[in-house]
């Protein structure tokens, strides 16, 4: 019987058996979640890089899209006029364009393809500044929710900036405030700022993009083949009102962001 209980004993794991299991058993699990809390920074960092660069280029191409589309027809200043606006670091821009059917929104709009389109810095959820896109076809009769047509295009906007090149003489010269709204700039510098990191308030991604608009101000004989303008053509007012002056804080466009280069669309 002494015999028997003693190999019974031997078989048995003793207090400090079990607490070094636990103890090892614990760092492994230790070790495990490091590695698994490092995989999800590491992923959630990617993730947001990759947001970060997909805000901005889908901002920036819709920008230079409707850019490119620009139209104004001389006979009608009142429906075609190009606005812009701006107060200090944030500024607005409405136009009208023929857009493509591959332009954000134009699914609610069927083969109504010229439109005038707005982008506009506004607060949204949260207090962040968004860049806003709106949109509605020239000649709608039917007036719809202007909600229907925001698409907010970007969050976390910290400086959307202007500046436009007007025709002088052989050359070019470039102004932060456009106040021919009957005509069309040459080009339109555009920079845009997301987001901030650091107490100096320097943004997390930046774009500065240069726009050659190809389009010019079709004028009334062309338009309507040598004909009188017709009458009774009733006035659409555009949601920006007139361009506004006021000095940009930080310094003007072209000290902040250097010369233009490259713009798309073609040289003129």
């Amino acid at each position: 019987m002494n015999a028997g209980g003693r190999d019974r004993g031997r078989g048995a794991f003793t207090l400090l058996e079990v607490l070094l299991a636990v103890t090892i058993f614990g760092m492994v699990i230790v070790a495990v979640y490091t590695s698994w809390n490092s995989i999800l920074r590491a992923s959630k960092v990617g993730n947001d890089a990759a947001t970060d660069l997909q805000r901005s280029r889908i901002a920036s191409r819709t920008l230079e899209d409707a850019l490119v589309s620009a139209v104004l027809y001389s006979a009608h200043p009142q429906l075609y006029a190009f606005q812009a606006v701006r107060d200090g670091d944030y500024a607005g821009l409405s136009f009208v364009a023929r857009l493509a059917p591959t332009f954000p929104g134009s699914g609610y709009f069927g083969d109504q393809v010229v439109r005038r389109v707005e982008f506009t810095i506004e607060e949204v959820e949260g207090g962040e500044r968004a860049l806003v896109l709106r949109q509605m076809p020239l000649l709608q009769t039917n007036v719809v929710a202007e909600e229907t047509h925001r698409i907010i295009l970007a969050r976390e906007v910290a400086t959307f900036m202007l500046e436009f090149a007007a025709a002088k003489g052989v050359s070019y010269e470039w102004t932060e405030d456009w106040r021919s709204t009957n005509q069309l700039p040459r080009m339109v510098r555009f920079a845009l700022a997301f987001g901030r990191t650091d107490v100096a308030g320097k943004p997390k991604d930046l774009v500065v993009r240069t726009v050659s608009i190809p389009s010019i101000a079709v004028p009334r004989e062309f338009q309507y083949g040598g004909a009188a303008r017709p009458v009774g053509v009733p006035p659409v007012t555009p949601g920006m009102g007139p361009a506004a002056g006021g000095a940009a804080s930080g310094g003007s466009f072209s000290e902040r962001y250097g010369s233009p280069v490259r713009p798309r669309g073609g040289t003129p």
